[in-house]
């Protein structure tokens, strides 16, 4: 199935920008496509190389668009979602709408893809992240996670990154911080994350690593950071028998999408080191002390590119094949 015309809503946010340059990049036979976001009506997009106008969601027109894409920043009309499911297009969900309705596919590198249904949940970078690390093991061998997750100001979009700019550059001036939105500064600052956002990521965690009757719990501590780019986890597994580590630590450095450190003259995985890399990257892999079952690690991983945008552009390569 050819998708000539792809709607973008939240185009004009971070992942808006690296979604249009990744379909333009990825030969997927995209002719054109429609860029919606909330209050950007009249604003203009880039798609190879021209200028598309961006529309209010709520004006969008289903009956020319292949397939919708929702990403989070800059996007809150849901009721959109419905009118989308309504016209039957292919639906690229990464609000956490769809997914938390538990009737949708829910998609990431490596899921199956149920050829007989058009609406996908895609996952977050962080979920993305930590199942392809907890796929190399034996299937069915996780029985519980528990991961404490830093996350980058990018994850509040392109508002995040500018206060935390804006914020340092005046702190290290010796200026104080504008009042922010956020209601707490967000330089040389943590900020806790809403209950609901670490809810979404614990459901989201659990149903990727939940097969058939094996049901995996996941329990998330998650909080923002000063940095830009680049998520930190601090991720705790237990499983039902013992973990060969060494087996583990063999498929992680002959697997490309994975970096495993330390590595040169790098002894830990951290954000910057992700520049200039497509890698989720592994560092202090260990067994517990007294539980074989056990093992502890360091995950990396970039947000962004590395994110949603990644999952989108592998599902509709995916779809494009099979022709759905």
């Amino acid at each position: 199935m050819a998708l000539k015309c792809v709607a973008v809503f939240g185009a004009c946010g971070l992942e808006g920008e690296l979604l249009l340059s990744a379909l333009a990049e990825a030969e997927l036979g995209v002719d054109s496509v429609k860029a919606f976001a909330d209050d950007a009506d009249g604003e203009t997009v880039m798609y190879r190389g021209r200028p598309v106008v961006v529309n209010e969601p709520s004006v969008a027109d289903f009956s020319n668009i292949d397939a919708a894409i929702f990403l989070n920043e800059g996007f809150c009309d849901f009721a959109v979602i419905d009118a989308a499911e309504d016209a039957g297009i292919i639906i690229l969900d990464c609000t956490d709408t769809l997914a938390q309705r538990g009737d949708v596919a829910l998609f990431c590198e490596g899921s199956p893809v149920d050829t007989k249904v058009t609406a996908f949940a895609i996952a977050d970078a962080v979920s993305s992240h930590v199942a392809a690390l907890l796929r190399l093991l034996p299937e069915r061998s996780v029985r519980d996670i528990h991961l404490a997750v830093s996350q980058p100001v990018s994850v509040f979009g392109r508002v995040g990154v500018e206060t935390l700019a804006s914020e340092t550059a005046r702190l290290l001036n010796g200026q104080p911080p504008e009042d922010s939105q956020f209601g707490l500064q967000m330089a040389f600052n943590v900020l806790s994350r809403p209950a609901d956002k670490v809810a979404a990521l614990e459901h989201t965690l659990s149903a990727l690593m939940s097969t058939g009757e094996t049901s995996v719990g996941a329990t998330v501590f998650e909080n923002v950071v000063p940095v830009f780019y680049g998520h930190t986890g601090m991720l705790r597994v237990a499983c039902h028998q013992s973990v060969d580590i060494s087996g583990l630590k063999q498929k992680l450095a002959g697997d490309d999408r994975f970096r495993l450190f330390p590595q040169d003259d790098i002894a830990d995985s951290s954000p910057i080191n992700l520049q200039n890399s497509e890698t989720i990257d592994i560092s202090a892999i260990s067994s517990g002390r007294q539980d074989g079952t056990v093992f502890r690690c360091t995950l990396v991983g970039d947000n962004l590119r590395k994110g949603s945008v990644f999952n989108i552009i592998a599902l509709l390569k995916i779809l494009i094949k099979i022709n759905i």
